[in-house]
């Protein structure tokens, strides 16, 4: 009978829906965040322990977890304004910098230590800049925190997932091209710069929807009835025909919308840029919901078992969090920055989530990976189990890590500032 009903996609999606929306209720309501409770719903619904979808029924559902991942990445692409990015300021895009690179490279050098190979790392490093921006917001949304700690959270968090996009997509791009060359070295360099022009090619093709839609908003906003509407439909018409481009010419579905919305946040007015960002934030949310439903059923609960699994998974959230937490202080110390930033910042960004779930399962079914010969694949597939029992364990932990940070950070500058005034 159940089998019958998810035979059709739409039923697998109203009881996606349903089970997210109704278990993320249920999490808010005890005060955790919505986006737990949708991956609890689909840890339920999964393979693992419901065993309502299969992994045939999760690999029929895979597109949908890729637009909305491309629906992400378009979201992040309209926020990279010039002059929001001017307003972040000198030391917090330092900060920014800095708690990107420091968990790649510890991650880099941490995992071949006990055992992975090289390809395997540099695919888990290229995801652990990713944090969970989501988590971030809810806890200072909860805390009705502002201030200058605030600040420089919310500016960290608006470079870093952009950055992490573009960071993972080479790092993915290079592990993959090289798993799989594996006869020379000449062809390993071939496939790198096929890689790095691909990525190229990406942003180029994002670049050109975008224009294309500032001049076919031009067009189409002329006062006629029904004028809005049918703008509607030409972002989500160009939208959808960049990612359905990007997978057709195996393009980065990432980078494309991503580009899309740099142009968009540049090149309208904040007005238009509102309003594009509204009309994307209709469809993004039950979006969101099966993205995160589908991210659940995919974790790997038998693999965090597994002792090597696991192990690396610890190695993987010990030295991503100690290359956020240590590059922004020595960061925040070497820029003299206040005490509270230097002590409580770094501890703000320690759980991944959406992104970083998004960023493995999109790779995980590109046509790429599936044309890799079985050694190679198994190579990409333990680095993804590694990250995504990471990501679960990080979502245990994580929330109540920020929530501490933000409440120590928020009143211990409080307090500095009632006693540099008194």
């Amino acid at each position: 009978m159940i089998q019958t009903l998810l035979a059709t996609p739409l039923t697998a999606l109203g009881i996606i829906l349903l089970a997210g929306a109704l278990l993320g209720d249920a999490t808010e309501r005890i005060k955790v965040p919505w986006i737990t409770g949708c991956i609890v719903a689909g840890i339920v619904l999964g393979p693992q322990v419901g065993g309502v979808f299969g992994t045939p029924d999760l690999a029929a559902l895979d597109g949908f977890a890729q637009a909305s991942l491309a629906v992400i990445a378009f979201n992040i692409g309209c926020q990279l304004s010039l002059p929001k990015l001017k307003a972040v300021g000198r030391s917090t895009a330092i900060l920014a910098v800095a708690q990107l690179l420091a968990p790649l490279l510890l991650v880099l050098g941490a995992e071949p230590l006990i055992g992975l190979s090289i390809p395997a790392a540099l695919l888990m490093a290229g995801v652990a800049p990713a944090t969970a921006p989501t988590t971030t917001y809810s806890v200072i949304r909860r805390r009705e925190a502002t201030g200058l700690f605030v600040d420089r959270a919310l500016g960290i968090l608006a470079i870093n997932d952009a950055a992490t996009v573009l960071i993972f997509s080479v790092a993915s791009a290079a592990t993959v091209a090289t798993l799989g060359a594996q006869s020379s070295g000449a062809l390993i360099g071939d496939s790198l710069r096929a890689a790095l022009l691909n990525e190229a090619l990406s942003v180029g093709a994002g670049l050109v929807l975008g224009a294309a839609y500032l001049l076919l908003r031009r067009l189409i906003e002329d006062g006629t009835p029904g004028w809005q509407p049918r703008l509607t439909a030409t972002l989500f018409g160009l939208l959808l025909l960049g990612i359905g481009a990007a997978i057709a010419f195996r393009l980065s579905h990432l980078l494309v919308p991503l580009s899309f919305g740099v142009v968009i946040a540049n090149g309208a007015e904040e007005a238009e840029r509102a309003r594009a960002q509204s009309l994307v934030k209709a469809l993004e949310e039950p979006l969101f919901i099966i993205f995160f439903v589908i991210a659940g059923a995919h974790l790997p609960l038998d693999a965090a078992l597994h002792a090597a699994i696991l192990l690396g998974a610890c190695v993987y959230l010990a030295a991503r969090f100690a290359g956020k937490y240590g590059a922004v202080f020595l960061g925040a110390s070497l820029l003299r920055l206040d005490s509270p930033t230097r002590r409580y910042l770094g501890l703000c960004f320690p759980s991944q989530g959406g992104l970083a779930i998004g960023l493995v399962l999109a790779l995980n079914g590109s046509p790429a990976v599936h044309a890799l010969p079985p050694a190679a694949a198994a190579i990409v597939e333990q680095a993804i189990s590694v990250v995504l029992v990471g990501v679960l364990l990080s979502q245990v932990a994580g929330p109540v890590v920020i929530d501490w940070a933000v409440r120590r950070g928020v009143a211990s500058q409080a307090a500095e500032a009632r006693t540099a005034a008194a």
